[in-house]
């Protein structure tokens, strides 16, 4: 029974993650193209279709954008709502990355 619970957990805890860190990288991106679009530019002019995408010609561009936010480059801006947003899609990564973990561990009882 608890290794049900935790599995329910875990997959709740995942699925709310990825909307979050979705709904996340959204706001960012529109951010950027917005407020900083000279950063945007560099960035390859992403979307998050482009950035959710398994086409391997966005690879590039998703790890590039990818590395922008765990590199904390977007925290050089300045900027507290883009901060604010890229807490918060760091914050959803490491909590999706924690639901597979649990959910992993919880499969394996």
């Amino acid at each position: 029974m608890k290794a049900m619970v935790a599995t329910g957990t875990a997959v709740l805890i995942l699925l709310a993650a990825m909307a979050s860190g979705w709904l996340l990288r959204l706001l960012l991106l529109k951010g950027l193209r917005t407020r900083h679009p000279g950063e945007f530019d560099a960035l390859g002019k992403p979307s998050v279709r482009a950035l959710s995408s398994f086409v391997p010609r966005y690879g590039e561009m998703q790890v590039q954008f990818w590395k922008y936010l765990w590199e904390g480059k977007v925290f050089l801006l300045k900027d507290a709502q883009l901060s604010g947003l890229a807490w918060g899609a760091l914050i959803s990564d490491a909590a999706l990355l924690g639901s597979v973990v649990l959910l992993f561990l919880s499969a394996g009882k």
